[in-house]
């Protein structure tokens, strides 16, 4: 199996857009008496897939979060970066997590990409943070809509990007450019790097330019996930303008 989704709100996404992924199900074992849970059961039979109660342990040993529903997937939605050479391609978001490894900022971001219309995600191999159970229940049906893209080496891939004509910016509290001030590009992509090293100096050194959201302290700083949400809005409003 390519991957399990857990969480009521994550698995009905996955029924919803990838019905012809789904192999089998997992339910609590009292699913009946719950009506979130009979949904699935309901499903399932309607479509001719296996569903099997489960103890509340066995489930327990996918993620503690499951909701009581696990549903195994043969396949994940997937992105070749050679389409973006398509000439309608105009505006194109990607985003780029720099060794972001925490469950919690990866699936919100997740989340907040298919809001934004982001085309794809890019991790690295080592790391980061994938498409484990925990990630994808956090975002929230987000897994189902932005495929996540596991490269080798986030660099070389960022110069590819580079080639094609996207502009890499890179969130960075030091940043000399401020979020508020920047001339977002119809082809671009965000750099989030984590809440602890930021993006490494590798990173930083593909950056067309490093952008710092503007805040009251600098004690403090946004985390991942509300930085790039923040990015993300301001890309899509500048992007709306375009088209006005």
């Amino acid at each position: 199996m390519k991957r399990t989704v857990i969480g009521i709100h994550s698995a009905r996404e996955a029924l919803k857009i990838n019905p012809d992924s789904v192999v089998e199900i997992w339910l609590r074992s009292d699913f009946k008496k719950v009506q979130d849970l009979n949904f699935f059961a309901v499903w399932a039979e309607k479509n001719r897939i296996k569903v099997h109660s489960r103890e509340e342990t066995a489930l327990n040993k996918i993620a503690p979060s499951h909701q009581g529903v696990a549903v195994f997937m043969k396949d994940s939605p997937t992105f070749d970066l050679e389409e973006l050479d398509a000439d309608d391609q105009e505006k194109v978001i990607i985003m780029a997590l720099d060794e972001i490894t925490d469950p919690h900022n990866v699936g919100a971001i997740l989340r907040s990409a298919w809001l934004m219309g982001v085309k794809a995600l890019l991790v690295p191999e080592h790391r980061a943070g994938h498409l484990t159970p925990s990630v994808i229940k956090v975002a929230s049906g987000g897994a189902e809509h932005v495929p996540m893209i596991v490269v080798k080496n986030l660099v070389q891939d960022l110069k590819y990007l580079k080639d094609k004509g996207f502009w890499i910016f890179g969130l960075a509290g030091e940043g000399r450019a401020t979020l508020l001030k920047t001339r977002v590009h119809e082809k671009i992509v965000w750099v989030v790097g984590s809440e602890e090293k930021g993006i490494r100096s590798s990173v930083r050194g593909v950056c067309d330019e490093l952008v710092q959201i503007p805040q009251t302290s600098s004690e403090a700083s946004f985390n991942a996930s509300v930085a790039s949400s923040i990015a993300l809005y301001e890309t899509v409003r500048q992007h709306s303008l375009l088209q006005s």
